[in-house]
């Protein structure tokens, strides 16, 4: 049993209401859906005539617009929803801080390949659902726009709130609906002065979750190839994206293939769609054990993008091809800008799988 590590009293109340921020993160994530839908059937059953008119008129209308993640979501979001104060504490605690390499015209869409998945893609929050990473100012006129599991566009209340940051589904549909919008600045689509999408995948997914322990970066990414098969039927470049630091927030456990705990994971994984990650971050008064992630800088650096000529129907070796060539690129990217975000760079390296 690991010694505990206490926190000091005299801690500053800013640093207090940011680990507030991030404890509040977590439990969203993690039991916000779960509450939300058991607080939605608890009104429906038990709520008085206001509440369940209120719940079956909301129910209706979840089916009415149970297409809206796959369609491509709503935008960028609603702007106050993505710039809560909330989102400031939270940039703050670790700090966040997004970096790019090169600049991208908005007369185009984009897949932004996004790695690791971190436990809970952190990260990937806080650059491209919230507006505190400056995204906007750093790459003028592109919607970020992150995507989640289609699932998540059905559970009531949940799904207007990730609607509210901007979230898309990740399906194929969904995806090729943003990434052959309009860029022309009339369009109607584009009067909230933004026309060029970026499509932010996190390629490795609930997979890479299982190998998320400090400086471990083991992406899922030999077999993912998905994204490439789009990119060329669009048309869109495919920019890198690492998220230096994701993989620092939590421990877990040695799983191994192989392992007691790492068939049961991939057993519910399998069965579920969901990694049940056995991290270990920090609590509210110690920093050895909790569920809260550890204060970590997380650097996200958007690289250069691998460029892709559209092919209406890519053969299977057109896209081993743009494969291979993201893959170089990924590790290029990461080669070339690791010593700037990680101590002991010398010794991490990217591990495909």
């Amino acid at each position: 049993m690991r010694q505990i590590e206490w926190a000091p009293l005299n801690v500053p109340l800013r640093r207090r209401l940011e680990t507030l921020s991030a404890f509040l993160w977590m439990c969203l994530f993690l039991f916000g859906e779960l509450w939300m839908l058991l607080y939605y059937v608890y009104l429906l059953i038990f709520g008085g005539i206001y509440a369940k008119t209120f719940c079956i008129l909301y129910g209706a209308f979840i089916y009415y617009d149970r297409e809206a993640g796959q369609n491509g979501g709503r935008g960028q979001g609603v702007k106050w929803m993505r710039n809560l104060y909330i989102w400031k504490l939270f940039h703050s605690y670790f700090p966040a801080k997004l970096h790019k390499t090169v600049d991208l015209p908005a007369n185009r869409n984009y897949i932004f390949a996004a790695f690791p998945h971190g436990v809970l893609s952190t990260s990937t929050f806080m650059s491209f659902a919230t507006d505190h990473n400056k995204f906007y100012q750093l790459f003028p006129g592109i919607r970020s726009r992150a995507c989640t599991l289609n699932f998540h566009f059905v559970i009531p209340f949940f799904r207007d709130l990730i609607l509210s940051w901007g979230l898309a589904s990740c399906s194929s549909k969904s995806v090729i609906n943003m990434l052959t919008a309009s860029n022309d600045p009339n369009h109607p689509k584009n009067r909230d002065g933004y026309t060029a999408n970026a499509v932010v995948l996190v390629v490795g997914g609930a997979a890479e979750s299982l190998h998320s322990r400090p400086d471990n970066y083991r992406l899922v990414l030999k077999n993912r190839k998905g994204f490439c098969k789009l990119a060329l039927k669009t048309g869109s470049p495919i920019v890198p994206v690492i998220n230096f630091g994701e993989v620092c927030l939590f421990d877990q456990p040695p799983n191994p293939l192989g392992s007691k705990l790492r068939n049961f994971q991939e057993w519910v994984k399998n069965s579920t769609g969901i990694a049940p990650a056995a991290f270990r971050g920090r609590g509210f008064f110690q920093y050895t054990y909790g569920i809260i992630p550890r204060r970590h800088p997380l650097d996200t650096l958007i690289g250069a993008p691998v460029e892709v000529k559209k092919i209406a129907e890519p053969t299977q070796a057109d896209v081993d091809e743009l494969h291979d060539r993201f893959c170089k690129a990924l590790i290029s990217t990461f080669e070339q800008n690791k010593a700037r975000f990680i101590k002991n760079h010398k010794n991490v390296q990217i591990v495909l799988e």
